[in-house]
């Protein structure tokens, strides 16, 4: 089967991420650091790219990048061939080095481009490589925490946040307000999910893709659409984030009785479920394991979920307040 093109075009971002095969070293001394650093500015050079963040790990690399051209996959290709050709010659080895395609994930929103420059920063931190992103030497926050930083990497929207959100008179403090560290597996999760999940164009026909209804596929549209333009089927937010405002909704409010034949049946396990799948994107298992139920529970609550959003006003009004305090709180 044909590769579907990526969703790129001029003046579109990317978070792009890519790993060597067989969980082998990526980088294994400075000179491969300085070589991959130089391919990036080549392509920036090039007018393909802006680089706007990125941290090189030793088993893996991640960019946050605006394709100006749509050409992306163009400068993607050169980088790793030109990288791969020369790490093989100079190890006497030969054969591929990366696992595949390169991952990318389209960034539509600020909230999301937000998101995904503090993982990006926060990965020498969780991989227990440095106290602080600025402390690693091959990641974006080292430049960005100084006053000087090379020609190819783009400062322009940065700027603009620590000017507008940062709180300090050094540029560190400034980034570290701006973007606050988040090292914690949940909000690692989300983004990771986000950067392998799969896209769709409007005009496919979802009802066949995702094995829906066209009337659930058809209320999934409307309210993304409501939903401040989230596209359907797009993780919007870390799970804990979700479980976190659900709970204190739930304290708030009280049981959600009268929604069910059984009337002693609280619907708020329904919508917790619900919107774990509508906004964290998590499967059926993945919410059993959170809440202690078993899958074919969750997977009728998600169903009932659905029903209730077109049958009950109340439900669907609670279910909208409670999806804009996730997006704002993503923010």
């Amino acid at each position: 089967m044909a590769r579907k093109p990526r969703l790129d075009g001029p003046d579109t971002w990317h978070h792009v991420m890519n790993r060597p095969i067989g969980r082998r070293t990526l980088f294994e001394n400075d000179a491969d650091f300085r070589y991959f650093l130089s391919l990036l500015a080549q392509q920036v050079r090039a007018g393909r790219l802006e680089i706007h963040a990125f941290s090189l790990m030793l088993t893996h690399f991640h960019l946050l990048v605006r394709s100006l051209k749509g050409e992306l996959s163009e400068a993607m290709r050169q980088i790793q061939y030109r990288y791969s050709r020369r790490f093989n010659r100079t190890r006497k080895r030969d054969g591929s080095l990366f696992r595949g395609r390169f991952l990318s994930c389209p960034i539509h929103d600020l909230a999301y481009r937000r998101n995904v420059l503090t993982y990006i920063h926060d990965n020498p931190v969780s991989a227990a490589l440095a106290a602080r992103p600025q402390d690693h030497a091959w990641t974006s926050a080292r430049h960005l925490a100084q006053a000087t930083r090379p020609a190819w990497l783009a400062t322009d929207w940065v700027d603009e946040e620590l000017a507008a959100r940062g709180q300090g008179e050094t540029a560190a403090e400034q980034l570290a307000t701006a973007f606050p560290s988040r090292v914690d597996e949940d909000f690692r999760s989300w983004v990771e999910k986000k950067l392998s999940e799969r896209y769709f164009v409007e005009d496919e026909d979802v009802s066949l893709k995702y094995a829906g209804s066209p009337k659930v596929v058809g209320w999934t549209i409307r309210k993304a659409k409501l939903a401040d333009g989230t596209r359907p089927w797009q993780t919007v937010s870390a799970p804990g984030l979700v479980e976190q405002l659900a709970s204190k909704a739930r304290e708030k409010i009280g049981p959600l009785l009268g929604r069910f034949a059984r009337h002693s049946k609280d619907a708020w396990n329904t919508l917790r479920a619900g919107l774990l799948r509508m906004l964290a994107g998590c499967t059926h298992h993945e919410i059993g394991l959170r809440t202690g139920r078993h899958s074919s529970t969750i997977s009728r609550d998600v169903r009932d979920h659905e029903r209730l959003i077109e049958a009950d006003s109340d439900y669907d009004a609670l279910a909208n307040r409670l999806t804009h305090a996730v997006l704002a709180a993503a923010r």
